[in-house]
């Protein structure tokens, strides 16, 4: 209604509903829809509406008084609103997957916290898309090659995948040389992750029966590949760094994906969301050869 009421006061203002639409920026049609719509809610009319000009009706009077203050009250929470939206300080909700939360993320929020230190960062932790557009979040990282066709993003870097095993496995079994070699043993993804890059390829190019155990939780495949279980594949900013672990069976392919930085259309002009899309787009820049990974720099 407070539309409605903004438009009764510029027509009482103006005395002309063309005037007003153009003061508005609406077309008349609008204003005419406004004016019906406010007369059918109060049950009376409100305007005399003469060729001469659009009077209010004297009990009506109040209306402009009313809709005068409303109208101020309305800018006031609108510049408050924007002023609040323009501040780089608040809370910034992440949303992210487990693996790149753990191995990436978290060790580099300090960096981002001490430079940023009027924001307070909430990282929502979850291998299914996180909805932004109904506000579960207010930003995702998301190494996808699809990441959502109704959200702003930046795509920021790729990460690639190879094929990891212990030392322990390796002494269990000899090195793997095709994907095929018999007597081995891979740590295949679950159901819930199935629509991740790396296992639509593990399972295009593996046997069922080569699976040994499969997981819906990454951390929990790695810490399965560490302990001996099987050959992994995994990101390599992950296999790289884990001991007692090294990269086997090498393959052109490299599983290439894109890592993205997204948000809702509702906060991407939000001061704060800009800043985090920019300190991380440089962060993650920098680290091309950590996401590339140590198996695939050593073939350049």
């Amino acid at each position: 209604m407070s539309l409605w009421i903004q438009t009764a006061v510029a027509v009482a203002e103006s005395g002309s509903p063309a005037i007003a639409a153009k003061v508005l920026s609406k077309n008349i049609t609008t204003v005419y829809r406004h004016l019906d719509s406010l007369e059918h809610s109060l049950g009376t009319k409100i305007f005399n509406r003469k060729n001469t000009g659009w009077t209010l009706l004297e009990e009506a009077s109040v209306l402009l008084n009313t809709g005068k203050e409303l109208e101020k009250v309305l800018l006031n929470a609108e510049k408050e609103l924007r002023e609040t939206l323009d501040k780089t300080e608040g809370v910034i909700r992440i949303a992210v997957s487990h693996d790149f939360a753990f191995h990436y993320l978290a060790p580099r929020l300090r960096a981002f916290c001490d430079k940023n230190d009027g924001i307070r960062l909430e990282v929502i932790v979850n291998n299914q898309f996180t909805d932004l557009e109904t506000g579960a979040a207010d930003v995702a990282i998301r190494p996808d090659n699809n990441p959502g066709d109704s959200l702003i993003g930046r795509r920021v870097g790729t990460m690639n995948h190879a094929f990891y095993a212990s030392d322990d496995y390796l002494k269990r079994h000899s090195e793997p040389i095709t994907l095929t070699t018999n007597n081995h043993s891979f740590c295949g993804y679950g159901q819930e992750i199935a629509d991740y890059s790396a296992a639509k390829w593990l399972d295009s190019h593996i046997e069922e029966k080569q699976i040994i155990t499969r997981f819906n939780d990454t951390n929990v495949m790695t810490n399965a590949v560490i302990s001996g279980l099987g050959i992994g594949l995994l990101p390599c900013f992950v296999g790289d760094n884990l001991e007692n672990v090294q990269a086997v069976l090498t393959t052109e392919d490299a599983i290439p994906v894109d890592i993205w930085l997204v948000a809702a259309e509702t906060s991407r002009d939000r001061s704060k969301v800009k800043v985090f899309f920019d300190y991380f787009a440089e962060m993650i820049h920098a680290d091309h050869d950590v996401l590339m990974g140590k198996p695939y720099l050593n073939q350049m």
